[in-house]
């Protein structure tokens, strides 16, 4: 006879769709909204079928529904199924899959799909605050899955909540070896390619307004501990691509050559350097960022003749890396081809910007003396804000001769581009400047507002010196950073300049500890790649694959059998005194009628038993009697265990 499927528990049934929502909350800013309105609408309708039964929709409308939805999702993203497509068709079959459950079986299926839909935020996002908020519902889906194969009728059940809880303890240390000792991918799952993600920090071109959006941004670029001292606030300028090449519109970059990599020169230690660790956040680009100047390349990158750090492939998660820089070793060379390359004035430079180099190199006596005519000229004349006048066919000429309001885009393109038409040979040079202190974690956190851009030019004698003209504009740019919170509230520069105060206090300190725990987790987890993994192994003997496959499936086996004996252990220390009362009691019995037998209960064996005590018949009787009662109703454990402890052979 076929048995049929048991149907929901409503109270299970609303555990669900509060789970598949808060699966869908973390998605609601990276996916395309009218997925994330989809989804959250056929979650609201299953839960209408609650109260109103008739809404449960039959199988010939949810086949046409589904066909049209995945439709709808192809139709926006095309045929590539890359990460935002894929995200967007789980959390859409998930409500189409809740309207389908009727029976403990469809349970089952459901839940093991949130399971996938649970790690789909990380394939946007890794921070720590998402892993808790993860494992919360992961505990979640432990008790849904528990409750549906126990066909529990309500929520309020706490030997369930004892067992997904020890369910997920005990995977946790499980968890912790395969971490350590599973081989780790090239890339973490989360860096699978997609074609629609971003690119943040610098990009490859460089325009007057190119950094607006920077400046304006919180979000962490990377994160420096310094081992000793640790350079001022002005002099923190992390270095990342080099701009030779313009059109007076925007700075472009070309890739280095291999010959640039052949030329660029290693730089001795020296007591003056600068050691410290560089946690570096996936940012799509084939930089790395560094103190300026830095003296070597570090593992997994190269350096080129323009003292910029290069990676073979694009960046696409957590790294870090152990630099030394030095910020007082100048850089000398310049060949013929480069200095032509950085006194090139493209013909869309408009006469008043070449006869103010001209006037400028008519007054100084030198190089350095014309460079500072040009600091005094943007100090006394020009404004700084985040918030400038757009400029049209020629930037340069504009902005210097009309609007004279800009940040340090502007004020770095017109520089060098007046350099070059004075004769000196002069570049770009884009990357961050400064960072926020974190006191309680000693480290820095170089955000994308610290985005900045200044001039390099060519002096005789001297190399390479950095000129920033922002600094003669807006020195507290330089010495302090950007109050990202009160920027947003105003169009008016805000620094960092006092320690806060009352409420800000408290908000900053609260804000340190956030970050010093995410920079912690990202160094000890995200960062944990097959680079790293290879060095901390090196170091208790395991030298390659082979041995870490071994020491892995040693671990797992050692680990699997501890777990066991404790829970065994504990089940055993655990045995109520009825249960232990009663089989001690079987014992004194056995010894006339014999053992009593795994499946036999305690009605079956007592009958059993009975001819063997003809005078003990009524007595057996009632402890029976108690012990059921004792067992599976209110009885109290006293009366049975004195009935128990009184029976005499």
């Amino acid at each position: 006879m076929k048995t049929k499927p048991s149907s929901i528990q409503p109270a299970l049934l609303k555990l669900l769709i509060s789970i598949a929502g808060l699966l869908i909350v973390p998605l609601i800013s990276q996916l395309n909204p009218v997925f994330i309105g989809i989804a959250f609408a056929l979650l609201i309708w299953r839960y209408l079928t609650l109260s109103r039964p008739k809404l449960i929709p039959n199988k010939w409308l949810l086949l046409p529904l589904s066909l049209s939805l995945g439709f709808v999702v192809m139709k926006t993203f095309g045929m590539s199924f890359g990460r935002d497509a894929s995200s967007s068709l789980l959390v859409i079959l998930m409500g189409l899959k809740l309207l389908e459950c009727h029976h403990q079986r469809d349970v089952q299926a459901l839940i093991y799909l949130f399971f996938f839909v649970l790690i789909t935020p990380f394939l946007f996002d890794q921070r720590i605050l998402l892993a808790l908020y993860a494992l919360a519902i992961f505990f979640s889906l432990l008790f849904a899955l528990i409750m549906n194969n126990t066909g529990s009728p309500i929520l309020q059940r706490p030997a369930l909540l004892k067992i997904s809880g020890l369910i997920l303890l005990q995977a946790i240390p499980l968890m912790l070896i395969f971490f350590v000792f599973f081989p780790r991918m090239i890339g973490p799952l989360w860096a699978m390619p997609d074609e629609h993600s971003a690119i943040s920090g610098i990009s490859d071109q460089i325009t007057p307004g190119s950094i607006f959006n920077l400046a304006l941004s919180d979000a962490t670029a990377f994160r420096v501990r310094f081992k000793g001292r640790a350079p001022q606030q002005k002099d923190l300028y992390w270095r990342g691509p080099v701009f030779w090449d313009t059109d007076g519109k925007r700075w472009t970059l070309k890739p280095p050559t291999p010959a640039s990599f052949k030329n660029a020169k290693t730089w001795p230690p020296s007591v003056k350097d600068y050691h410290y660790t560089l946690m570096m956040e996936p940012h799509q680009q084939v930089w790395l960022y560094a103190l300026d100047s830095p003296a070597v390349a570090p593992k997994n990158a190269r350096l080129n003749d323009d003292r910029q750090l290069v990676f073979a492939k694009k960046l696409s998660r957590n790294l870090s890396f152990e630099l030394r820089s030095s910020i007082s070793t100048p850089l000398l060379t310049l060949s013929p081809q480069d200095r032509q390359r950085a006194l090139h004035l493209p013909a869309s430079i408009q006469p008043r910007v070449l006869a103010l180099a001209k006037k400028w190199r008519s007054k100084a006596k030198t190089n350095q003396h014309l460079i500072q005519q040009a600091l005094e000229f943007y100090n006394t004349e020009f404004y700084y804000t985040l918030r400038p006048p757009s400029l049209g066919e020629y930037p340069v000429d504009e902005f210097l001769f009309d609007s004279k309001r800009g940040f340090c885009g502007h004020f770095a393109s017109s520089f060098a581009t007046l350099m070059r038409a004075a004769g000196i040979p002069a570049r770009l040079v884009g990357g961050y400047q400064g960072g926020v202190y974190n006191t309680l974690g000693d480290f820095f956190t170089v955000r994308q507002a610290d985005a900045h851009v200044w001039v390099e030019v060519w002096l005789q004698q001297q190399g390479w010196i950095r000129v920033d003209p922002t600094a003669a504009i807006a020195p507290n740019r330089i010495e302090h950073s950007i109050n990202v919170s009160l920027q947003r509230l105003n169009g008016d520069v805000n620094f960092l300049l006092q320690p806060p105060e009352g409420f800000d206090q408290w908000a900053l300190q609260f804000n340190s500890v956030i970050h010093s725990i995410d920079y912690y987790w990202q160094n000890a987890v995200l960062a944990y790649g097959p680079e790293k993994q290879l060095e901390f192994l090196s170091n208790v003997g395991i030298k390659d694959w082979s041995d870490m496959i071994v020491w892995l499936s040693i671990g797992s086996g050692l680990m699997i059998a501890l777990t066991m004996t404790t829970v065994l252990l504990i089940q055993r220390s655990k045995l109520d005194p009825v249960q232990a009362a009663y089989l001690k009691l079987c014992k004194k019995l056995a010894k006339k009628a014999g053992e009593r037998r795994p499946h036999e209960t305690i009605s079956q064996y007592f009958e059993r038993i009975s001819p063997y005590y003809p005078t003990k018949t009524d007595e057996l009787k009632h402890i029976k009697k108690m012990y059921l009662k004792t067992r599976y109703g209110q009885q109290t454990a006293n009366v049975l265990l004195e009935l128990i402890s009184r029976f005499r052979q």
